[in-house]
C-alpha cells in the first residue's frame, strides 16, 4: 500500500468539501445576505432529532430489507446538497434540475468515483444550511457531546459500527470510499471496510464545515482557519489509522473537532 497516495487522495476529498463549502457560504453572504436572519435551530432540537434519526435508522432497519427505501435517504440528501450548493451560482430552478442530474449520473454510474462526487456536493450544501442555522455557541458545544459520543458508539456500545455496517449492506453508504488496493473504478456495492478500502464518515466531514461557515460570519479569515485545522485533524485520524496493529474502526470526530477548533482559536490570536 502506498501510504502517502491514499493520504493525498483522502486529504484532498476532505479538503475538496471544505473549501467548497466555504466558498457556497460566501457566495450566499454576498448574493443573498437574508441567509444571516436564517431561523436558528435550538440545542434541544438539534439533539431532539440526532437521537430520533438514530433511534429510526435503527428501527427501519430492523422492519425493511430491500435496498431501495435507504437509497431513496441518499437520493433526497444529494437533492438538498447539491441544489443548495448551485443556487449560490444560478436561479433555484435550474440548480434543482441539475441536482437531478447528478442523481441521474449516481444511478446510471455506480461506481466509486461518482458517490464520491455526489456525496461532496451533498455534504457541502447540507452543512452550508446548517453553518447557517446553527450558533457558534452550540456547534462547539455539539462538537464536545459528538466526540465523546462518538468514542462510546465505536469502542463501548459498538453501535455506530453497527449502524453503518447495516446500512451499507442496505445499499446506504454514508461515508467518502478512498480506493488503498482497489480502483476508483470499483462498484460501491463491492465497498466493503477492510478489504481494499478506507471510508470517512460523512459526519466527521460535514462537521468541521458547519463550523467553517458559521465563524464565516465572523471573518473568511477565521474559515479558511478552521479548514486547515480540519485537514490536519483528518490528516492525524488517517496516521493513527493507518499504525494500529490490528485494524479496526475508530472515532475520527474527536481529533478533527480538537484540529477544527484549535484553528479557530488560532484566527483569533494571530
Amino acid at each position: 500500500m502506498n501510504k502517502t497516495k491514499v493520504l493525498v487522495s483522502e486529504l484532498t476529498l476532505f479538503a475538496i468539501i471544505q473549501f467548497l463549502g466555504i466558498f457556497v457560504a460566501s457566495k450566499f453572504l454576498i448574493l443573498r445576505p437574508e441567509v444571516l436572519a436564517t431561523p436558528q435551530i435550538s440545542l434541544t432540537y438539534f439533539i431532539m432529532i440526532f437521537l430520533m434519526s438514530v433511534a429510526f435508522i435503527f428501527i427501519a432497519m430492523r422492519l425493511f430489507k430491500n435496498k431501495h427505501g435507504f437509497k431513496l435517504l441518499f437520493v433526497f440528501l444529494i437533492v438538498i446538497g447539491s441544489r443548495t450548493v448551485f443556487a449560490a451560482f444560478m436561479s433555484e430552478f435550474y440548480a434543482s434540475i441539475i441536482a437531478l442530474i447528478i442523481v441521474a449520473l449516481w444511478v446510471a454510474i455506480p461506481y466509486v468515483f461518482m458517490h464520491n462526487i455526489a456525496l461532496i456536493f451533498a455534504i457541502s450544501g447540507i452543512s452550508t444550511e446548517l453553518g447557517f442555522s446553527l450558533s457558534l455557541s452550540t456547534i462547539l458545544f455539539l462538537f464536545g457531546v459528538l466526540s465523546i459520543y462518538d468514542v462510546i458508539a465505536v469502542y463501548k456500545t459498538k453501535h455506530m459500527v453497527k449502524m453503518f455496517t447495516g446500512l451499507m449492506d442496505r445499499g446506504l453508504l454514508l461515508a467518502l470510499i478512498v480506493p488503498i488496493t482497489k480502483s476508483w473504478f470499483s462498484k460501491v456495492s463491492e465497498v466493503k471496510p477492510k478489504a481494499g478500502f478506507m471510508l470517512l464518515g460523512t459526519g466527521d466531514i460535514a462537521f468541521p464545515l458547519i463550523l467553517a461557515v458559521s465563524v464565516l460570519k465572523i471573518s473568511l479569515y477565521s474559515s479558511i482557519f478552521v479548514a486547515g485545522g480540519s485537514i490536519i485533524g483528518a490528516a492525524l485520524v488517517f496516521y493513527l489509522l493507518i499504525n494500529q496493529q490490528s485494524r479496526r474502526a475508530i472515532p475520527a470526530l474527536p481529533p478533527i473537532a480538537l484540529c477544527s477548533i484549535a484553528g479557530f482559536l488560532l484566527s483569533l490570536i494571530i
